[in-house]
Order: C-alpha cells, then structure tokens, then sequence
C-alpha cells in the first residue's frame, strides 16, 4: 500500500487486536497474531491515541497541526506515511466513508 491510496475520507481505526502501552510520551504496540513489537515516538502515540476511535485522515491532520504547529502539507505527508506503515503491519483498519 502506499499514501495514494488514502484520502481525506478514509477512516482509520486501531485493530481491536493491537496491544499498546505508553511510557514516557512513547507507545509501544504489540501485534498478538504475529508477535513482534512496533513502537511509535511522541506524535506518532498522538496519532495512535486519537485512532483509539475511528477518524477520517482529515481530522487527524487537523489535530496534529492544531496539537504541534506544523506545516499542513507536511503534516498530512507524516500521517500519511504512518498510516500506510501501520496498515502494513495490520495495526490499523482503513475504510472509505
């Protein structure tokens, strides 16, 4: 998968399967089917905090920008990337609303 096939319209949910927990700002994800261990520095845990619930990748977006004034168009590229690794590594569920 890559970044074009997402859009502001695809939902994103954390698997129900995903394991996490965070220590010091940081979220280390345990896939269970597999298990290997994934961990995620402090605005990648925002992402993962926020897909607790599902959420179109607009609005996630909008919260990183709003959460650590980044540039917009680079802050939709870094989501993008981390949603394409986490679907990749069946983390995450993508749907289109």
């Amino acid at each position: 998968m890559n970044s074009s096939a997402l859009t502001t319209a695809t939902t994103v949910v954390a698997d129900d399967d995903a394991l996490s927990t965070t220590i010091d700002g940081e979220t280390v994800i345990l896939h269970p089917d597999v298990g290997k261990y994934y961990g995620l520095n402090e605005v990648g845990t925002f992402v993962w905090e926020l897909l607790q619930e599902p959420r179109p990748v607009d609005e996630l977006c909008r919260e990183v920008v709003d959460a650590y004034e980044v540039d917009r168009d680079r802050c939709r590229s870094d989501v993008e990337d981390l949603l394409v690794e986490l679907v990749e590594k069946d983390l995450v569920r993508l749907t289109d609303a």
